[in-house]
């Protein structure tokens, strides 16, 4: 198994807790300040030139309110599409651009991002903790405030760059192609040669490669993404399942869409086809899927639709080619399994009764940065009072949602399409059971209805929908032993007599 699947990480679930990172950089128990100072001419010409991607010399500050590094000589300029033209801008700082080879805290580069379309300034961050917390790669993201030439310019959301030193970070191994997808990257079939892939040319502000090589550039190999694109075009129906698990992680790709889906993440590959990565993971030789940039989340929303409602079972945006998506679902076990992780993802990692506090937790950590930052208020007229009343209701505009009551229409929402009728997605009439103790150690009973007295099985599912264990039952109730699993939260589901039982439990 891949290490993002790790069972700590249902531990970590459970308590909700965020885990504050062993480097400072990106400790996100705090808020630390960066401080740039920059020739003013220079910073001029950045404002006056929002396309370039020329970095200019600066010093570097960070502090983390225990102590304070300075570097000298860093690169300093505008990133992002369409946040270019904000007036809240958003900067990238690289440590090596004229200091070969440098690092700061084990990085080469860092992104700011100003959040200015989103009144509550965590959408983002709270995407990428949701994302860690069901067990995908890791991508790290604190709060910081930026100071330019000793003025605030703001509070931002410092974002690990996602490169080589990310994969050595996050991968037990490293090597592989990683491929930067954006818009219109819909891996549609464009014939055998790799140039024809390498010409696409996306539609981003500052243009470049929809499938941007980001390793192993001086190669420039692109034939096993053409290989992974005709499976996905070229593969016969009845071959496809066998042919396509050879090439791409697709466990990984089915819990990367729930997880967009769940989260009102529609400027991703499924609808936008916009914002992801695919890694050739040397460890299996097949691709992974990554979600990026996830600002348009939560019920941000630019077309008119309700994305607290959507129908998570129809959510791909069909009138578009998007093989993998429209290929993948369309093998039923596939289908399933996908559906199943919308189940797990609702009933725990967006959960209310688990979310909300964490969202308390990092609007009470930012709220005093937030309401000091001016350049906030620039691109909409945020107020202080639209900071605070964002977290529980809409702004207007593009923001449809309040950030809680999304959550809580969107688990809603997919609970109900998962289930309509009381029907769960293997179609049978679906009843909650009990059981104790609850957490439990050793032993777990279930408690069924007094008619229920014939045999069946149960199985147990861990957070991601994998199945660990299952039990021929007796007569109710039945002791089962969980000796064997490690701490977390899981789902049992028994099936007899017509019926499904389901209950959720936590193992200490």
């Amino acid at each position: 198994m891949k290490n993002y699947i790790l069972s700590g990480l249902l531990a970590l679930f459970v308590t909700g807790n965020c885990v504050a990172q062993s480097n400072a950089l990106y400790d996100d128990s705090r808020v630390s300040s960066i401080y740039i100072t920059i020739n003013p001419d220079s910073l001029a010409v950045i404002y006056d030139s929002v396309l370039s991607d020329h970095y200019y010399m600066a010093r570097f500050i960070f502090d983390d309110n225990e102590k304070r590094d300075t570097l000298e000589n860093i690169g300093f300029r505008l990133r992002g599409n369409t946040s270019r033209y904000s007036k809240k801008k958003s900067f990238k700082i690289s440590f090596n651009e004229y200091v070969s080879g440098r690092k700061y805290q084990g990085v080469k580069k860092i992104n700011l991002n100003g959040e200015h379309n989103d009144p509550t300034m965590i959408r983002e961050k709270l995407f990428y903790d949701i994302w860690k917390k069901a067990g995908m790669v890791e991508r790290r993201t604190s709060f910081v405030k930026v100071f330019i030439n000793g003025t605030y310019y703001g509070l931002y959301t410092n974002l690990e760059e996602m490169e080589k030193e990310w994969l050595t970070r996050v991968y037990s191994k490293t090597g592989g192609n990683l491929f930067k997808c954006t818009y219109p990257a819909d891996l549609v079939y464009h014939g055998p040669n790799q140039q024809t892939y390498k010409e696409l040319e996306n539609g981003t502000s500052t243009g470049g490669r929809v499938y941007d090589l980001q390793t192993n550039k001086s190669a420039d190999d692109y034939a096993r993404l053409v290989q992974l694109i005709t499976v996905l075009n070229q593969q016969p129906v009845g071959t496809f399942p066998q042919e396509i698990s050879e090439i791409l992680n697709v466990d990984h790709f089915l819990k990367a869409l729930a997880l967009d889906v769940a989260t009102g993440n529609w400027d991703n590959y499924s609808y936008n086809k916009n914002n992801f990565y695919l890694y050739d993971n040397p460890f299996d030789s097949t691709y992974d899927f990554i979600t990026y940039d996830p600002d348009n989340t939560f019920g941000v929303d630019w077309f008119g639709i309700d994305w607290g409602t959507r129908d998570c079972l129809n959510w791909i945006n069909n009138t578009m080619p998007l093989p993998l998506a429209q290929k993948v679902l369309a093998i039923p076990a596939y289908f399933n399994k996908y559906r199943l992780y919308l189940d797990t993802i609702a009933n725990t990692v967006i959960n209310p009764d688990s979310i909300f506090p964490h969202v308390d937790a990092i609007k009470q950590l930012i709220q005093q940065a937030a309401i000091a930052d001016t350049y906030r208020t620039l691109d909409y007229g945020y107020t202080v009072s639209d900071f605070n009343n964002a977290f529980t209701q809409s702004t207007g505009d593009h923001v449809t949602y309040g950030l809680k009551p999304f959550l809580t229409a969107r688990k809603k929402a997919i609970l109900q399409q998962l289930n309509p009728g009381g029907v769960n997605f293997i179609g049978k009439s679906i009843q909650e059971i009990t059981l104790f103790p609850n957490p439990a150690t050793d032993n777990i009973t279930l408690v069924f209805p007094d008619h229920w007295s014939k045999t069946g099985s149960a199985t147990v599912f861990n957070l991601y929908g994998d199945k660990l264990m299952t039990f021929n039952l007796a007569k109710s109730p039945d002791l089962l032993s969980i000796t064997h699993l490690p701490a977390g939260l899981y789902l049992i589901r028994v099936q007899a007599s017509g019926m499904v039982y389901q209950a959720r439990f936590i193992k200490r």
